[in-house]
């Protein structure tokens, strides 16, 4: 697709459509993860509040991993205006009122920021891993095991985040993103 056929968009259009897109994705599959995380529950029978809670904390954790990468997702310009926009619309009435913002940073940040690895590829996956890792310790189920390693949850669980998580890029890919509308 050449530049000029790309619908120019701000960064805070970018990032909305990115939010947006995640929380779809999460929604659209999340029929596939819900008999899993309410084998966990003392009621298998998950109510509307615990759902939307539930489905929240997924998006959570997504969104974290989703902001983390974006230096290693975007060139250096292009995450600048994007990371610019997502703060604009993380600080937004309509998205400040859901407290996402404190969570990511007082709970994803500062681990995801401690993953090192060797290379870019097992970078990735360890940040997904601690993602994950983070996302499991954060959900409320009374009958989830505290290690996860042999737990049904857990192989749920990592690959359901790893799916909705790395397509903002390829998103991106339809629009030119410009500091401010022309």
């Amino acid at each position: 697709m050449q530049d000029a056929e790309k619908k120019q968009i701000t960064p805070a259009e970018l990032a909305a459509a990115m939010l947006q897109f995640t929380m779809k994705s999460i929604e659209n599959g999340w029929e596939a993860m819900k008999p899993a995380v309410a084998a966990y529950l003392t009621d298998p029978v998950l109510t509307q509040e615990k759902e939307d809670e539930l489905i929240k904390e997924f998006y959570i954790a997504a969104l974290a991993l989703e902001i983390y990468c974006i230096p290693y997702a975007f060139d250096a310009e292009i995450a600048r205006l994007v990371s610019s926009g997502m703060g604009e619309m993380m600080a937004s009435s309509s998205l400040s009122e859901h407290r996402l913002s404190e969570t990511i940073s007082q709970h994803y940040l500062p681990r995801l920021g401690t993953v090192d690895s060797a290379t870019p590829s097992d970078l990735a996956l360890a940040l997904a891993q601690e993602a994950a890792s983070i996302l499991y310790d954060r959900l409320e189920l009374p009958l989830k095991p505290t290690d996860p390693t042999n737990s049904l949850l857990w192989v749920k669980l990592f690959p359901f985040l790893v799916q909705h998580v790395g397509k903002w890029p390829i998103l991106s890919t339809n629009f030119e993103v410009i500091p401010e509308r022309r």
